[in-house]
């Protein structure tokens, strides 16, 4: 019978730890970060393959997140299928090459028939973003200062050259450039092209190689807007002067690549330290899998700035409304895209610019952009519309795909001025901080044309932050900074005891340029900083200031004479922090220190004075912070016409309620003590006698 309980515990534990197993069996280890675990409908997936062009013969198969490698890899079996390769940035997804014979629709009905299968989709193609042929001559680089010269509209451009007076850009900015490569040789490019074998060096996903040069001009034209050197006597200037540059080259000398390439690009960039990636490219359909791979590019703080596309022959290059026709992958609702539409030198709309009331973020210049181009590639006929005769190595080029970097570029500016702000915060200033236009308005989102002066200069710091200490208080001091803020909510003020170690003690509001700290600590040295907030964030910090409040001075001295070479000394301490107190007496004119006292002694007595003779007297704080206070009152007194009662003339001085000893007290203090010592040897000498 006993062994029965055993037997029903035992099972139960079986029981228990097998149910524990299988729980932990069913957590998937993909669930936090994968954007969806439900399965897609076939039909859903078929619907999109007639607006966007594909690759033969592959497909994009996402398996379940609970799915097992040995499930999986017998699902391709079953089909015929190889796998080309399995990506890390989105779990469980493989890019495959279907058995010859096999059409892309069988295929994908085939494998969403197994319950394994999340969906199985196109290898879809994108492409750049078209660009259209000119029509009239512009100036140079109208989008970064128009004033007009341009036959446009004065203040058409994004104000680059106010914005550079805050932040030109930073090295330690990577940029990923998903596009057609780049011309490493161009001398206006190739200082800021990641360097080879670097961290952020960049790769060709057509050709599988790590030598991403530019056989169509399309991502050297793309770099040089957002990064062609500034101030270098040559060429042009980019958005930002300094910066890194990643070009992941996943589009062939057509201008054409396939979303696998592409999700490996991303995967490179996300990877590599890239802050931003520009994608001036796009297509029709909607991809699964590009969706996912943008998913795990925002879990990793990785933005997207994407052109919203242009008009095509179907349309007479008119703009579509992207509300309404979707342009991929600026149409994906994830948080980490910036859709950009292009602006004229006029500041309307490009009337070949895609555009979305909701699904359209913001615009950009995006006609007759010039950048750098590869001098190794045949003119397309529209690089020098001008009749300027550029030398070799840059072009006029126009669309959506020239709007997009100037974004990015702006982008990168904030990056390199806001160095603790999120994608998120960045995002949300880049959209915040616009010129509102009517000519945007029911078209764009934000009705806006990006302003980079006023996204730089949104939460630009304080500066000059100074101190007045005030001379009458020792628990105040005053501060007072330059707002320099253009979108500031108001203002933080923080103290501390220790250079970086403040902490918020107030917020003032929008236009405050001046505090008064009180209740402080008197002889203290406190550090100061102040920064610009709004509903985005922080500004960086003004400069850091440390001041010392004034020291408590001594109050309520009196003096009183003891005698005719004594005088007693009595005072109020007012200080927290002293180390002590410093004693000065003049006979006449002219003060001297006759001694310092401790913290907490507010006493002290003066001897070896003359009779009959008047002294003043003066007492003050000190300690190593702020040094000495300032006096306290002072007191003048006589000593007496005699001496001390029982003295024997004139002492040597003294002072601090300190005693001084004579000779001949020295003898008779001196036989005492040795009597002190002998007598309880005579106690005991008497008693061994008695014994």
């Amino acid at each position: 019978m006993k062994r029965i309980p055993c037997l029903l515990f035992a099972l139960s534990l079986i029981f228990l730890v097998s149910c524990g197993d299988q729980k932990a069996a069913n957590v998937s280890s993909d669930t936090a970060t994968d954007s969806s675990s439900l399965k897609i409908a076939a039909d859903s997936v078929l619907s999109q393959m007639d607006k966007e062009k594909y690759r033969d013969g592959e497909l994009l198969v996402k398996f379940r997140a609970d799915s097992v490698a040995a499930a999986t890899l017998k699902v391709h079996q079953k089909i015929g299928a190889s796998v080309i390769r399995r990506y890390t940035l989105v779990t469980n997804l493989d890019h495959v090459q279907l058995p010859q014979g096999l059409a892309v629709t069988d295929a994908i009905t085939r494998y969403m028939s197994d319950p394994n299968v999340q969906y199985a989709e196109p290898n879809y193609l994108r492409r750049v973003a078209t660009t259209i042929p000119n029509d009239t001559y512009f100036n140079q680089q109208w989008a970064l200062l128009n004033t007009g010269q341009s036959g446009g509209t004065a203040g058409a451009d994004i104000r680059a050259t106010t914005a550079w007076d805050i932040t030109r850009g930073s090295s330690g900015i990577v940029i990923a450039v998903l596009d057609t490569g780049a011309d490493f040789t161009h001398p206006d490019l190739a200082p800021n092209l990641c360097a080879t074998g670097s961290i952020c060096a960049g790769y060709n996903f057509v050709s599988q190689n790590n030598y991403p040069k530019d056989d169509n001009g399309h991502g050297t034209h793309v770099s040089g807007i957002i990064g062609a050197a500034g101030n270098n006597a040559l060429g042009i200037s980019g958005v930002m002067w300094t910066v890194r540059l990643m070009p992941l080259k996943f589009l062939d000398d057509t201008g054409s690549g396939s979303i696998s390439d592409e999700i490996q690009a991303i995967q490179w960039a996300v990877a590599n330290g890239a802050k931003v990636m520009n994608a001036s490219f796009g297509g029709g359909a909607f991809s699964h899998s590009e969706y996912n791979a943008l998913s795990q590019a925002n879990a990793a703080g990785l933005l997207m700035v994407a052109a919203a596309g242009n008009g095509d022959q179907h349309n007479n290059y008119q703009g579509y409304n992207n509300d309404e026709t979707p342009f991929y992958p600026a149409s994906y609702n994830l948080p980490n895209i910036i859709s950009v539409a292009a602006t004229d030198q006029n500041d309307m709309k490009a009337s070949f610019s895609n555009f979305g009331p909701t699904s359209v973020h913001v615009a950009a210049p995006g006609v007759y952009i010039l950048s750098t181009f590869p001098a190794s590639i045949p003119s397309t006929g529209n690089c020098d519309p001008t009749g300027i005769q550029l030398t070799g190595g840059y072009c006029y080029l126009d669309g959506t795909s020239m709007a997009a970097p100037h974004v990015t570029g702006l982008v990168g500016l904030l990056y390199s001025y806001y160095t603790g702000f999120t994608y998120t915060q960045v995002r949300s200033t880049v959209l915040q901080y616009v010129d509102v236009l009517p000519s945007l308005s029911g078209l764009i989102q934000t009705s806006g044309r990006i302003n980079a002066y006023l996204a730089l200069s949104s939460l630009l710091a304080p500066s000059g932050l100074s101190a007045i200490v005030s001379q009458t208080s020792t628990s105040q001091i005053a501060l007072q900074w330059t707002d320099n803020a253009t979108g500031a909510s108001g203002y933080t003020v923080e103290r501390g005891t220790a250079s970086g170690a403040e902490s918020q003690i107030t917020a003032l509001g929008p236009t405050a340029t001046s505090f008064t700290d009180s209740s402080l600590i008197d002889g203290t040295t406190y550090y100061y900083r102040v920064r610009a907030f709004n509903g985005i964030g922080n500004s960086p910090y003004s400069n850091e200031l440390s001041t010392t409040t004034l020291l408590g001075a001594p109050t309520g001295l009196t003096a009183g004479a003891l005698s005719g070479t004594q005088v007693q000394l009595s005072w109020t301490n007012s200080s927290q922090t002293a180390a002590g107190a410093s004693v000065e007496r003049a006979a006449g004119a002219n003060y001297a220190q006759v001694a310092t006292v401790g913290p907490s002694v507010t006493t002290y007595t003066d001897s070896g004075l003359s009779p009959s003779t008047a002294y003043n007297y003066r007492v003050r704080a000190f300690n190593t912070a702020a040094g000495y206070s300032a006096y306290s009152n002072a007191v003048s007194v006589t000593t007496t016409a005699g001496t001390a009662a029982g003295g024997g003339g004139s002492s040597s001085g003294g002072g601090g309620g300190g005693c001084s000893i004579s000779a001949s007290r020295q003898t008779e203090r001196g036989v005492s003590d040795i009597a002190i010592v002998l007598l309880p040897l005579l106690g005991l000498a008497l008693l061994r006698r008695r014994k």
